[in-house]
Parts: structure tokens; C-alpha cells; sequence
């Protein structure tokens, strides 16, 4: 789409997202990048925030914007 006369606003659009991560038998929770599937192992960045993630097995990208909690 062709904007003859410019831009003169944007409007937000949000939504909410779920994920899953793995808690084993022992109770170990496993809350890392690689294991969310919004993570894109190809160019190792976060598909939400497009944050370039140096370590996806050791925990969440600093603008991560997933609130963990238990069911």
C-alpha cells in the first residue's frame, strides 16, 4: 500500500500469548528461550521482541515479555 501524503499516525495493536515450558519429575523447571516456542533457533532471536538472545539455554531474554506462573 502506496501512502501518497505520508503517515500521520499508527495505531497498537497487543494480544496475549501462551507457552509452555518443561518442569520435570522432580520438580526442575527448565524456563529458557530454547525451550519457548516463540524462540526461532535459526537466527537465534525471540519471534515476540526480535531480541537477538546470546544464551537461549540459561534463562529469558532481558525483554522477554512472558509472566510465568503455575496452573
Amino acid at each position: 500500500m502506496a501512502y501518497e501524503t505520508g503517515v500521520s499516525r499508527y495505531l497498537v495493536g497487543t494480544g496475549t500469548v501462551t507457552a509452555y515450558f518443561p518442569v520435570d519429575h522432580k520438580g526442575n523447571e527448565d524456563v529458557c528461550c530454547e525451550q519457548c516456542k516463540f524462540f526461532n533457533q535459526r537466527n537465534r532471536r525471540c519471534n515476540l521482541t526480535e531480541e537477538l538472545i546470546p544464551y537461549p539455554t540459561r534463562g529469558r531474554g532481558r525483554e522477554c515479555p512472558l509472566e510465568i506462573y503455575e496452573e
